[in-house]
């Protein structure tokens, strides 16, 4: 494929030069020669290669040969730089935070001083250079004796992490301290606590209130630490049915019923991480105020309805008996009725993960007398664990559950009670939990405003419009994910191509002419706003609508794809009902 070349002909232009200028110095000096700089591959693609070559001499000392390797090393530099990327992020972020960050070896001398270190430590000339690879106990004399040797060899010696805080006299500054060791050092924080110790003295916070502050924070950091593990285990939950199910699927004598019950759990499984997902993603939307109602006027009746529907199969499965209480006449509310019905079911399936085999589960509804702005009181009622006294008063904080045991009987990620309250509060309403304590049941009341009159009747829904076979690209960097989507919209009737990078992107639209190109954003070679211009910009494909699949899902990422010439942004996974209206609307 390469026959005719000449040897220039895979040199990078712009390299060749200083490549020449290289091996002339390593001849005329009669040393080996070694460089590394891209060669042009028979299919256009540039590759670095690490060349070495040696002169071969006859007995006059004349150059008789050149014997050489190439090495494609385009791989290894593009780790180095993901390595490099990465460890100046690591020391990006150790730069920022407000701590000072010294590391030791085991030999006790300084490998490493942050610039926040510097600067606290500047009043007696240490620099981030000038106490590198000195004996820490010989540039720091204080600290021999003191608390600080003490913890820091136990440290070392137990490998154990220690925290402290301490007086340090030659700065006349109380710090915190922590220490971790490893196998090759110690790496240590200090925060300048001065501040809070005199704040403390100043104010004479009593004995009571200092201990309400600690209890705040261990719980705090407990919090925090429990819910990491419940949201490591909680994600690896699902891992080990989808891995059986796709092992039952991959069998070639598996029975038609148990390749059902495959699919089945697959289909679960994934709902179940996606549900997991979606509720922390508005949690923090929520917080952030940029989560936005889709408000219209619905039935109170209908979201009920709709959330006790899909409480009931799990009241079923324990034996439970789940009561609903509608109010008579019809009550409607200018609501996201999607976000209400997610309220609900959430605290009927809490009332059904907390109550026992066999107990009682109510939800009443009614409007409430004398009250002006109108408004509907809803009651979530069962008789099962109940909620202690203690735990009652934060039982909408972030990351609390009732039941914190190992065995994670009861699952989730201590989120779903500050989602429905915030919710609650997004449609103007409030929520209440009463609760005799543990044994007791509980229940929830929740209040939300309501119309005053019925709205006007909708209009009758359109005709549904028929499947129409389309032309669709589509383009992703994960192959399993490309593949498996052409595959379901050619059993739909679609003719379907797929790519995998954005150039093959660019390529295949040519060719194919596709009417759809479903793109990922995150692509090798050429990213998906690049590849949605150059689209754009190809007469022949002007026309072509363009939707975006990705992870992304802010506003900023919205508008991005817009100015690049996206039509449709589908967030990942994406929703096939909407890919299906969007291929059924479409003009042909």
């Amino acid at each position: 494929q390469m026959d005719g070349w000449g040897w220039q002909s895979v040199h990078d232009v712009a390299e060749l030069p200083r490549v020449l200028a290289s091996w002339r110095a390593a001849l005329a000096a009669e040393q080996p020669w070694e460089d590394t700089f891209p060669l042009r591959r028979h299919d256009g693609e540039y590759r670095w290669f690490l060349s070495r070559m040696n002169v071969i001499r006859d007995g006059a000392g004349n150059v008789a040969h050149f014997f050489g390797t190439n090495t494609d090393v385009t791989e290894q530099r593009a780790l180095a730089e993901r390595l490099r990327v990465s460890e100046a992020r690591a020391t990006g972020i150790i730069q920022s935070i407000a701590d000072g960050f010294i590391t030791l070896d085991l030999d006790w001398r300084v490998t490493f001083l942050s610039a926040r270190g510097a600067e606290i430590l500047a009043p007696l000339q240490k620099t981030t250079t000038n106490v590198l690879g000195k004996v820490f106990w010989e540039e720091f004399p204080a600290t021999v004796g003191m608390v600080i040797e003490e913890s820091y060899r136990r440290a070392m010696r137990e490998q154990v992490t220690v925290r402290f805080e301490t007086y340090y006299p030659p700065l006349d500054r109380w710090f915190e301290i922590r220490a971790y060791p490893s196998p090759i050092g110690l790496t240590t924080y200090f925060l300048d606590t001065t501040g809070r110790q005199q704040a403390a003295e100043a104010l004479r916070l009593s004995e009571q209130a200092l201990a309400e502050q600690a209890d705040a924070l261990r719980l705090a950091d407990r919090s925090k630490d429990e819910f990491l593990a419940m949201l490591a285990h909680e994600l690896r939950n699902p891992l080990a049915p989808l891995r059986n199910a796709t092992e039952i699927l991959q069998t070639a004598d598996a029975s038609a019923d148990e390749r059902a019950q495959a699919q089945r759990i697959l289909g679960r499984q994934i709902e179940n991480m996606s549900r997991m997902i979606d509720d922390l993603l508005d949690v923090s939307r929520i917080t952030e105020g940029k989560i936005e109602l889709r408000r219209q006027p619905v039935a109170l009746e209908e979201i009920l309805t709709a959330a006790a529907s899909l409480a009931r199969s799990g009241c079923a499965a324990r034996r439970q008996e789940l009561e609903v209480s509608l109010p008579s006449e019809p009550i409607y509310l200018h609501a996201d009725a999607t976000r209400l019905e997610q309220v609900f079911t959430n605290l009927l399936g809490n009332a059904c993960k907390y109550s026992g085999d066999g107990s009682h589960i109510a939800l009443h509804a009614q409007r409430a007398s004398g009250v002006e702005p109108p408004e509907v009181i809803v009651a979530v009622r069962d008789d099962g664990a109940g909620i202690d006294s203690e735990l009652l008063p934060r039982i909408f904080d972030l990351f609390v559950q009732a039941s914190r045991t190992l065995d994670r009987a009861h699952g989730g990620l201590g989120i779903g009670l500050t989602l429905v309250k915030r919710l609650v509060h997004l449609h103007g309403g409030s929520i209440e939990a009463h609760s005799e304590g543990h044994g007791h049941g509980c229940e929830f009341i929740v209040r939300l405003p309501i119309l005053r009159e019925a709205p006007p009747p909708p209009a009758p829904p359109p005709s549904a419009a028929r499947e129409t076979p389309r032309r669709i690209l589509i383009v992703d960097d994960n192959t399993d994910s490309a593949r498996s989507l052409a595959l379901l919209q050619k059993r739909r009737g679609h003719e379907t191509r797929t790519a995998f990078t954005g150039p093959e992107a660019v390529a295949a639209a040519a060719e194919f002419q596709p009417e759809f190109v479903l793109l990922d954003i995150g692509l090798p070679g050429m990213d998906g706003f690049e590849v949605a211009r150059q689209l754009r910009a190809t007469p022949a494909l002007s026309g072509a609508f363009l939707i975006a699949m990705t992870g992304y899902a802010s506003a900023e990422d919205r508008e991005q794809a817009k100015l690049a010439g996206f039509d449709e942004y589908l967030v990942k996974p994406i929703d096939l009902d909407r890919l299906r209206d969007l291929l059924r609307a479409r003009p042909r």
